[in-house]
């Protein structure tokens, strides 16, 4: 559930909803050229930086010189270090040797393609920008730009039939000054916005359990009057449109009594295909998966284990992605086991699975690895009583207190016990060791720190405290040792069961500082503490616009998940079985079906005629030291995988699922995720119905649903559709959460 004001979850509520917006940008990038494209050496400063200039660099770093207005003496230059041969300096970008006073400044961009055209260039010249400059082709095509005011220049031209671009800069902004650029992008943006959006859709998809890979398609419909997407029109951009271009997604809502509209991500997605007409124009987008359809063969087994982490990372590399997430207690979790020939993103989705985790791809585009359980927790404090069971504080048992000497604490109706003596307490929450003094304040404050092995958002928390209540504490939460987020309760929000409705970001660590007392000399007393992974949303009738269609699922009767281990095998076997020819020093790849080692390779049986150089459980790559057609024989080793099975029984008869994860080596894991499973298996009710739409809601988000027969009924959201066509629409298919 993606963060919003509590004015737009009020509106969205309405009856009435105020106006809906849309708004999309995508760049028409020349990928190839993007990719390939280098900068020919020329007259640049010492300290430039030409290597980086086609990423996504920015003029964050920038050292101060003696030039025209370009020395600020606020800490944000740095100064410039002396001229050393092998000496590193920042990432500056293209910075020229001489002032474009002292001489005209060129700048030659080789593409290393051949003859192409590409449609508009974007530059980042930084705060300093040229005025008057050139484009020119390798054809002698000439494109002159005068009276420039951008820092970030982009235009829409057309470079033709090129294989070099020549930049030639004759005036800057501030005249006494040097040429700078920080990046160079072969396209430009397009931003479109209601008026030119006739509909979209957005349907995002993912397994709770890891069953399959996440799916998210997105189309929109374009108005196309002035025929720009026309394949015909040699001005339009459709032509100029590739596969794997990037758009973003944004949907926004007016606010009530307000100009204010509140903008909310949609997602970050990849162009896929698209087509026109003299009306309209058609362009579909799909999510970084639907990418990653080469096959991981790399797997490889390993006796002391691997981290699921590791193997994630090693995955995500060979696939050639960059952003992504995984979660850190994947750190600690190992396999034996080799991942098996598959697709790199179904890799990852076993990995995700093993783990207890979801695979998904974030709004922004990033590829997330993320629990999806509630973790264990444990409870440590700075100080309690010798009768205080902090660790008590995690289950929901009835606890007992002890009368004390505290202010206005102790009832003489019974209900309180004396403190024993032999120092055996009964079933206590948290006390406090310290006491407050006579405003209530307390010397060194109390803190509950509340550690989970795995990290999650959460959307809300609940504390029963006992007799006295504090007056106020903050909750402090941590990822990873870093700091997230801060809430102050006070005594208006305080009562004996207090809940706590808030968004809290990512976290694994929580602290708790109780920093006042409603009663002076008062201890704390915390009997009970949860946190809750529901989102503070209910998906009512009112929000429906069709009536919810349920699906009963089969009943299941157990869950059985294997754990695999793998055994050495005494007997060789022949693995390649082929005719070859082939050279001297020309060098080969074998893929194997079954999980194998200790490969040797005989040409005509006869051995030393090639030589392995490099192997994994599914390959072998040979290099060949002879010329000529041969009988070739790769012999090695089939693993024996021996099955041992974790059972989670559900109900007394149905069906039995057979849950096979090829990396689960660990009979513990194997137990952990049978009970996941079962966790998910338990209800097997499943929902489908219209809704008016929320851009709030993400697939995977447990709600609570309306029900006329069960309260507080809670649902996980796995398929969610989004559509706009001037309002907001959509459809949700959710299954329920528990018996």
């Amino acid at each position: 559930m993606q963060k919003v004001s509590k004015e737009y979850k009020a509106s969205m509520k309405s009856s009435l909803r105020e106006r809906a917006y849309i708004m999309l940008s995508f760049g028409l990038v020349n990928q190839e050229a993007q990719a390939k494209a280098k900068i020919a050496d020329g007259a640049f400063s010492y300290y430039s930086n030409k290597d980086n200039i086609f990423g996504e660099h920015t003029d964050d770093t920038i050292y101060a010189t003696l030039e025209e207005n370009f020395t600020r003496v606020d800490g944000s230059m740095f100064f410039l270090p002396r001229p050393a041969q092998g000496k590193s300096y920042y990432d500056t970008g293209i910075v020229s040797e001489k002032l474009l006073t002292q001489a005209v400044v060129e700048v030659v961009i080789n593409l290393n393609t051949i003859a192409i055209d590409f449609k508009g260039l974007t530059i980042n010249f930084g705060e300093n920008y040229p005025v008057d400059f050139d484009v020119i082709g390798s054809t002698g095509q000439t494109i002159e730009f005068r009276g420039n005011d951008k820092e970030k220049w982009s235009t829409e031209e057309t470079i033709e039939n090129t294989t070099y671009i020549k930049l030639k800069f004759y005036r800057m902004k501030n005249p006494q000054s040097r040429l700078r650029i920080y990046s160079i992008l072969f396209g430009y943006g397009l931003v479109y916005y209601n008026d030119s959006v006739m509909g979209s859709s957005l349907d995002s998809y993912v397994s709770p359990i890891g069953a399959d890979v996440p799916q998210i398609d997105f189309s929109v419909t374009l108005k196309n009057y002035d025929h720009y997407f026309n394949v015909d029109n040699p001005k339009s951009a459709i032509n100029y449109l590739e596969t794997g271009q990037e758009m973003d997604i944004m949907y926004g809502y007016q606010l009530p009594d307000s100009d204010e509209i509140e903008w909310i991500q949609g997602n970050h997605l990849l162009c896929s295909e698209w087509e026109s007409d003299d009306n309209t124009a058609i362009i579909r987008c799909q999510d970084i998966f639907r990418n990653m359809d080469s096959e991981y063969n790399k797997g490889l087994y390993s006796a002391k284990g691997k981290s699921y982490y590791s193997l994630a990372e090693e995955i995500l590399a060979d696939a050639g992605v960059k952003k992504y997430y995984i979660d850190p207690r994947l750190k600690k979790l190992y396999t034996h086991n080799p991942i098996p020939r598959v697709k790199h993103k179904e890799a990852l989705q076993i990995i995700a699975n093993a783990c207890r985790c979801t695979l998904s791809q974030s709004r922004f585009g990033d590829i997330q690895i993320k629990s999806s359980f509630m973790p264990e927790a444990t409870v440590t404090t700075n100080g309690e009583t010798t009768f205080s069971k902090s660790a008590n504080v995690l289950n929901e048992s009835e606890k007992i207190e002890y009368a004390t000497l505290a202010g206005n604490y102790t009832p003489v109706d019974g209900s309180m016990f004396f403190i024993p003596r032999n120092g055996k307490s009964l079933n206590t929450g948290y006390v406090s060791q310290q006491i407050s003094n006579a405003d209530g304040r307390f010397s060194q404050n109390p803190i509950v720190t509340i550690s989970m092995d795995a990290i999650r958002a959460y959307y809300g928390m609940e504390f029963v405290f006992g007799q006295a209540l504090p007056a106020e504490f903050i909750i402090r939460t941590y990822k990873t040792g870093a700091f997230v987020n801060e809430l102050k309760v006070t005594s208006e929000e305080i009562e004996k069961r207090t809940v706590v409705i808030h968004d809290f970001d990512d976290f694994d660590v929580m602290k708790v500082e109780f920093t006042k007392t409603a009663e002076p000399y008062n201890r704390i007393v915390l009997n009970y503490f949860s946190l809750s992974d529901v989102a503070d949303f209910t998906m009512t009738r009112k929000d429906m616009t069709s009536s919810p269609k349920a699906i009963k699922q089969e009943l299941v009767k157990e869950i059985v998940v294997p754990c695999y281990s793998y055994q050495e095998n005494p007997r060789e076997e022949n693995l390649v079985n082929e005719d070859v020819t082939v050279t001297a020093g020309q060098v080969e790849t074998y893929y194997i079906q079954d999980p194998s080692y200790g490969y040797f390779a005989k040409l005509d049986e006869q051995e030393g005629r090639a030589e392995v150089i490099d192997w994994g459980n599914y390959y072998v790559t040979l290099r060949y030291k002879v010329t000529g057609s041969f009988r070739l024989e790769v012999q090695g080793y089939r693993y024996k995988i021996v099955e041992r099975y974790a059972t989670k029984t559900l109900h007394a008869r149905g069906k039995t699922i057979k849950w096979s994860n090829p990396l689960i080596s660990d009979i513990g894991m194997a137990d952990e995720l049978a009970a996941w499973l079962a966790d998910y298996y338990t209800a097997g009710i499943e929902y489908e119905y219209d809704t008016r739409g929320n851009p709030e809601i993400d697939a995977t988000d447990i709600v609570y649903q309306e029900n006329e027969f069960y309260k507080d009924m809670k649902v996980n959201i796995y398929r969610h559709t989004l559509n706009f066509k001037q309002s907001f629409s959509g459809r949700v298919t959710a299954r329920r959460i528990g018996g």
